[in-house]
């Protein structure tokens, strides 16, 4: 995963100049101050590591030196941009389940926030202020404007006001519990439309994919969009469970041959506080899906559990050391099992969490979701489970796209994708849907 930043003369006067040499890891986002003397980037310094810490650099044009501007800084900006002056620089930080546009004093390295909550992206400099795209769990992505100096945050567009005037759009109701190694663990539920406290709903547990990533107070793709599920007439909720971002290294690098771990227990933990604190769910009418890692998580729950009514995996994992033999990225599972599969001292690793060696458990019916030119995850992990809950004579149904790879790209699979999707949780809750799949 290293990636070096070279300086290149567009005039093709002189060799590529490396400015990142003697450091390891991924480089990325390199941004030049406005005077061009100044290169900002993020750094990454652990190698075959997508999900390692990003530090800010700074390198000197002129003089050739470069230095880290934050050391102590337990958080990943994802992008950078400098100030009008090159004093400060603004960086887009994943925090708490949000992304909030920081200030970075290049000198001190002190920073500040600028924003509070939802999800920043697209940062531009406009002036002494900063212009950007700003979401929340209830509000689509709009273009803002930001005061630097007062933090002031205002709307210039709403794109989807008239689009959305009559949709149902909840806010997220975020919580946290005392999950695994006694750590805190955050997560947010978002109600259906007419909600009644005194009335029994059933409860979608979304699980993000990555796993070294985590839900955010965003308006994002409606397959996994909360609200898409709220809006069905389902409870629906998020957990950033260990492994995931934005809540320090250390709680995302604990997943590391924790895969069924950690986790596992954080999701089993808040979904009994959820039924301890809030009687409105009903706890037979459970069900949970996810994609990636998500998807790998559904079967671990299916190879654990009989407390879910249905399940749903999409692109998921069933054999975690056939992932290594198959998948296009072999650093990733290396560095999260410990190397190989065929070594003997790190087998135990892979098959610590794997599904396939507890097949004999699978009771949960699932829909099963992939796409051919998957290659992260190659479909035989779908078609092997979906054999497996057949052959046991559970219910189980493959949804199998010949165009599509890791992600669903296209309109109509789109379509088919939430048809399927939604039948089969409603089915299996006996929810009545408030639209027709037909």
């Amino acid at each position: 995963t290293s990636v070096d930043i070279y300086l290149v003369p567009i005039d093709g006067s002189s060799e590529p100049r490396l400015l990142t040499k003697g450091i390891e890891g991924t480089s990325s986002a390199p941004v030049f101050s406005a005077d061009g003397q100044w290169l900002a980037w993020l750094q990454i310094e652990e190698p075959a590591y997508e999900s390692g810490r990003r530090r800010i650099y700074v390198g000197n044009l002129v003089t050739g030196r470069m230095a880290p501007v934050v050391q102590d800084w337990d958080r990943s900006p994802q992008a950078l941009v400098w100030s009008q002056d090159g004093t400060d620089l603004y960086a887009v930080v994943s925090d708490n389940g949000n992304n909030l546009v920081y200030a970075i004093d290049v000198a001190s390295g002190s920073r500040k926030p600028l924003t509070a909550t939802g999800s920043a992206s697209a940062v531009r400099l406009l002036g002494k202020d900063l212009v950007l795209l700003h979401s929340d769990t209830n509000q689509p992505a709009n273009i803002h404007r930001l005061n630097v100096g007062s933090g002031d945050l205002h709307a210039l567009t709403a794109v989807n006001q008239k689009a959305l005037q009559d949709v149902y759009i909840g806010d997220a109701e975020d919580f946290w519990f005392t999950g695994a190694r006694g750590d805190r663990v955050h997560g947010w539920l978002v109600k259906p439309p007419n909600f009644d406290s005194s009335q029994k709903y059933p409860l979608a547990y979304l699980i993000h994919g990555g796993p070294q990533q985590c839900n955010t107070h965003s308006f994002g793709n409606t397959q996994w969009n909360p609200n898409m599920y709220a809006s069905a007439g389902f409870i629906a909720v998020q957990i950033n469970f260990h492994g995931s971002s934005s809540y320090g290294q250390n709680f995302t690098d604990s997943i590391r041959q924790q895969w069924g771990g950690y986790p596992y227990e954080d999701l089993m933990k808040g979904l009994d506080f959820l039924l301890d604190e809030h009687k409105y769910i009903d706890q037979n009418r459970l069900v949970a899906l996810g994609a990636s890692y998500g998807g790998y998580m559904v079967n671990w729950i299916n190879a654990q559990t009989s407390r879910f009514r249905a399940l749903v995996s999409h692109d998921g994992m069933f054999s975690v050391p056939g992932f290594w033999y198959s998948t296009e990225e072999l650093w990733f599972p290396e560095h999260d099992f410990g190397g190989v599969p065929y070594d003997p001292l790190v087998r135990p690793h892979y098959e610590q969490f794997n599904p396939e060696r507890f097949a004999a458990n699978f009771t949960t019916p699932t829909l099963f979701i992939h796409g051919a030119n998957d290659f992260r995850l190659t479909a035989d992990q779908s078609l092997a489970p979906f054999t497996l809950l057949r052959r046991k004579g559970i219910p189980a149904r493959l949804l199998f796209f010949p165009d599509e790879n890791h992600w669903t790209t296209h309109t109509a699979n789109s379509i088919r994708w939430h048809t399927e999707v939604f039948r089969w949780i409603s089915k299996f809750t006996n929810t009545t849907l408030p639209y027709s799949l037909d």
